[in-house]
């Protein structure tokens, strides 16, 4: 499957724990993580993506969801409409 810039991808089904155990080396950006690049549950209601060569987390899902987010202070999170770049304010692109 080829997502982000046709990069190449594999989906794996599994549940948390296979998740969790997946990468040994945990993630790039957190040395004690292994959460997958991408996930999301089988009903596909809403999705979680960190990509490896970027700082920041996208979120997609229900409105309810993402509000609940906006004004969490701790997720930092701003909402991005359909088409709009992700990145986020003050951040260039290599």
């Amino acid at each position: 499957m080829s997502l982000y810039w046709n990069w190449p991808y594999v989906l794996v089904q599994a549940g948390p724990e296979q998740a969790l155990a997946w990468r040994t080396g945990g993630h790039i950006r957190h040395p004690h993580g292994a959460l997958p690049d991408l996930f999301f549950p089988a009903g596909r209601s809403w999705l979680v993506s960190a990509l490896w060569d970027d700082t920041w987390t996208c979120v997609g899902g229900p409105a309810p969801l993402i509000h609940t987010l906006e004004r969490d202070p701790v997720a930092n999170a701003r909402q991005v409409q359909l088409g709009e770049d992700a990145l986020p304010p003050g951040l260039v692109r290599e």
